[in-house]
């Protein structure tokens, strides 16, 4: 249906950037043939201006099929410039794959020769008023020539209030608000100027000025959603700094080429305290490792990125000659959709408890030791009285001597306790 339009351009761009095809009118506005199309990419001959938001919305679109994106760009062709507003979103096709295409209205350049003027004010303007994103045209004495319904809906206003009228009787020129600064750069500069608009309560839009011979071009859409989304996901971020910096612990986040992608007050403090070294986003941590750890260090990287989940402990020594002992921590971290991210670590200065656990084991070992002595070398002697008791008691039947019976008993039932005690002691030793 397209093919043979007199109004709008149409193409069909691939995965890889190419063009599929071009109609006619687009043919005739480019001069490239359409049989040789193929060999194309479609941001060739694109203003450099324009080139890094043409293919911003090209990536978005395929990212997001069946959406709806719009876009205006300027080509310049032998010496010619044509701004193009193009209108595209992502289809299946029935091969498998997805493709771009594109409807475009010539907004300057296009002599007008091959439809009347009458027949392309109603169509364009038809085509403004379906697409669901705002549209306004000045001149150059910033006068409005004309509006679409989306623009009409968001200020409240009619057409008929518009057309005629100053852009200024409606919208303040003040220094505060980001379209008077950035509609009179792109006049005074004649560039593309794209800016943010907040629009209470409802929107919030992303807005391109055009200049143009007759004036400026706005296009905006409404990106409330996307804006929302991302303070929701700024304010998180910033709870979750928050909870990271209160912390005494120090967490470090790496890419899979250790690169650091994050890191909390406590690492920063920490490093510049006992390393003399500032962290920074995007350094490489390999530089923070001391030597002796280094190869430690990238086992258990390596080790995490693969998906474990690793915890050690480690003395580490310090610039000043001191050792203090770290637990660390390396696990994996991925992103929403399972795509592996990096490698978090969390490191504990665990130095006290580790060296009262060293000191505990101290005292046991030194423990460990008297019972040795008291089983061993205290019941060597022991042995011999007892003996010796065992054969006095033989000479009791030859003695009634009642004082000399009654210390052998006592000798007797004394030295019988304290080697039940020596074997105790001996026992439990041997049980710890």
């Amino acid at each position: 249906m397209l093919e043979n339009s007199h109004v709008f351009m149409y193409m069909i761009i691939d995965q890889h950037g190419q063009y599929r095809y071009i109609n006619q009118k687009m043919s005739a506005v480019t001069g490239w043939d359409k049989a040789l199309i193929g060999s194309r990419k479609y941001d060739e001959h694109i203003h450099y201006a324009d080139i890094d938001f043409l293919r911003q919305q090209v990536e978005q679109a395929f990212q997001h099929p069946e959406e709806k994106l719009s876009v205006i760009a300027r080509y310049l062709i032998n010496e010619y410039q044509h701004t193009i507003q193009w209108e595209m979103s992502a289809i299946h096709t029935p091969e498998g794959e997805y493709v771009i295409q594109a409807m475009g209205v010539l907004l300057s350049g296009d002599p007008l020769d091959d439809f009347t003027a009458s027949r392309y004010t109603h169509q364009f303007n038809e085509y403004l008023d379906g697409v669901s994103d705002g549209f306004f045209a000045l001149d150059r004495n910033w006068t409005f020539i004309k509006v679409n319904r989306f623009f009409e809906s968001v200020t409240g206003l009619s057409r008929q209030e518009m057309i005629g009228r100053s852009f200024w009787d409606f919208f303040p020129d003040t220094q505060e608000q980001p379209y008077a600064a950035a509609m009179r750069k792109a006049f005074d500069l004649e560039e593309i100027i794209t800016f943010e608009q907040p629009w209470p309560p409802d929107y919030h839009f992303a807005v391109s000025a055009t200049p143009s011979k007759e004036g400026i071009i706005c296009y905006f859409i409404d990106i409330s959603l996307q804006k929302k989304q991302q303070l929701e996901l700024l304010s998180n971020e910033i709870k979750l700094k928050a909870i990271l910096d209160s912390t005494t612990d120090i967490n470090i986040l790496l890419s899979a080429d250790v690169k650091i992608l994050n890191f909390n007050r406590t690492a920063d403090l920490l490093s510049k305290e006992y390393f003399n070294a500032q962290l920074y986003i995007d350094a490489d941590f390999n530089k923070y490792v001391p030597k002796e750890l280094d190869q430690y260090f990238k086992e258990h990287f390596e080790r995490a990125l693969s998906g474990e989940k690793l915890t050690t402990e480690r003395p580490v020594a310090l610039l000043n000659g001191e050792v203090l002992w770290f637990e660390f921590l390396y696990y994996p971290v991925y992103s929403e959709v399972g795509d592996m991210l990096g490698v978090a670590m969390n490191i504990t200065n665990i130095d006290a408890r580790k060296k009262a656990e060293m000191k505990l084991l101290q005292q046991y070992d030194r423990m460990r030791e008297i019972a040795y002595l008291q089983s061993h070398e205290a019941r060597a002697p022991l042995s011999n009285i007892l003996g010796l008791i065992n054969v006095l008691m033989l000479y009791t039947e030859k003695t009634n001597d009642p004082e000399i019976l009654q210390v052998l008993e006592l000798l007797n039932v004394s030295a019988t306790k304290l080697d039940a005690v020596i074997q105790k002691i001996v026992s439990n030793t041997r049980q710890e």
